[in-house]
């Protein structure tokens, strides 16, 4: 019998080191020439190679967030990354507190960028790489392993397997700072004192994490969201009654009063503005859709919804009320991205429920088919940037086309020729 299990052990240990080195082969194959593909079988390596403290690994994840890094950092430079990069240009003449605006409360970017612009001369291309390079060495390092030590792995690949995660990394860059910063509040949750120092310092990167506030002390307070019937009414509700342009103006003006001058202005500029935009409604289907699936996967097919550590509860808290606001907000364009920001770029975030926690059943091939559909939807978003159809262009379109070695003469031709500010929007931000 003890033999029996000895020759089974071995066997399941051979398994798992032929898995690794299938997908540890096929990655660095695809890697080397379709990089921004090739990221996602290195990062199930990863999962599968749980070794504490594996220097593997963390060769690995480097690998891949440097390819995301270069892969962002090849975007044109236009809309709001325009107005970063001119409002960082402006560190040769400016305070960081002045470049911030109005009492130079927002200011922890441009104080954290000022090194960065001694250091470079200047680069506009340093600036670009080096906040996404902090994003993603954050998401890989801090957030994916704060919130699920033994399945970062998998985690990771619900992140990232989401266009938005990459799309608003280049482009909202204070926003996804700040949002960066109040995930790692909730990692140390249970340590009060830090969790409220970086909460604090969120806000000097972005005051719409202002927003977070009520979820901070209300989380474990409010017992309403953990009944299903009431989650389930107030999505009905968000659903059944989305916001018209009017009322978001009007309340937009209500909340600016409340803030000194030069903010009160610069909000009721920018929702004028937004409000009188299109919407693509296109662009908000997919995360509508996938939440809701999020959500119904939480609500039927896991097991054990009494969620026991702080992190759990406030994120499990957070979810539906956010959810809510995206959807209320989606007929307002920029609306929901900016309300609800946290489940745009960090939708994938929340499988954690579904990675770490058992379900009742069909757990694997739901997570494999929902995982497969993501693959699909990043690949059409890559075919979108390669017919020229984005709105943002990265690689100049090759995305497909584009090797490994292309990837790194971009970024040295980036870093030794900078890059210039293609088209800058009417609009400014602070």
């Amino acid at each position: 019998m003890q033999l029996k299990l000895a020759n089974h052990y071995s066997q399941d240990i051979s398994s798992s080191k032929n898995d690794k080195a299938i997908f540890l082969f096929l990655g660095l194959a695809l890697w080397v020439f379709i990089p921004i593909l090739g990221i996602f079988p290195l990062i199930f390596f990863i999962h599968l190679n749980q070794k504490s403290k594996s220097k593997l690994n963390v060769l690995v994840s480097l690998l891949v967030i440097f390819t995301i890094t270069i892969f962002v950092s090849s975007a044109d430079v236009i809309s709001d990354l325009a107005v970063y990069v001119d409002n960082y240009s402006k560190l040769n003449s400016k305070t960081p507190l002045e470049i911030s605006g109005a009492l130079g409360l927002e200011c922890l970017l441009w104080i954290a960028s000022y090194p960065i612009y001694i250091l470079s001369n200047g680069s506009n291309y340093a600036f670009i790489f080096f906040w996404s390079f902090f994003a993603n060495a954050v998401t890989f390092f801090v957030i994916a392993k704060g919130f699920s030590p033994r399945n970062y792995g998998l985690l990771l690949l619900f992140i990232v397997s989401n266009p938005i995660y990459i799309g608003f990394q280049g482009f909202l860059v204070r926003q996804y700072f700040a949002t960066l910063i109040f995930l790692i509040a909730v990692i140390n949750i249970d340590r009060k004192p830090v969790m409220w120092g970086l909460y604090l310092l969120s806000l000097l990167a972005h005051l719409a994490n202002l927003i977070y506030l009520p979820i901070l002390l209300l989380y474990d307070k409010v017992r309403l969201l953990g009944n299903k019937v009431v989650v389930v009414l107030m999505v009905a509700l968000g659903v059944a009654l989305p916001f018209s342009n009017t009322l978001v103006v009007n309340l937009s003006e209500r909340v600016a009063g409340l803030l000194p001058g030069d903010y009160s202005m610069l909000i009721v500029g920018k929702t004028a503005y937004y409000a009188k935009e299109r919407v693509n409604e296109s662009s908000f289907i997919v995360p509508l859709v996938e939440h809701l699936l999020i959500l119904i996967i939480i609500f039927v097919f896991v097991k054990n919804q009494k969620f026991k550590t702080a992190q759990e509860r406030l994120i499990y808290f957070l979810y539906p009320v956010f959810y809510i606001l995206m959807y209320l907000g989606k007929d307002i364009d920029m609306f929901s991205n900016r309300v609800a920001f946290l489940l745009f770029p960090f939708g994938g975030l929340f499988y954690y429920f579904a990675i770490d926690h058992k379900w009742k059943i069909f757990k694997m091939p739901i997570l494999v088919l929902i995982f497969t559909l993501k693959i699909m939807y990043f690949n059409y978003y890559l075919y979108d940037i390669s017919l020229g159809k984005s709105e943002f262009h990265y690689l100049n379109d090759q995305v497909y086309s584009s090797t490994i070695v292309d990837y790194i003469e971009m970024a040295i031709d980036n870093f030794t020729e900078d890059v210039k500010i293609k088209e800058k929007p009417t609009r400014s931000l602070s």
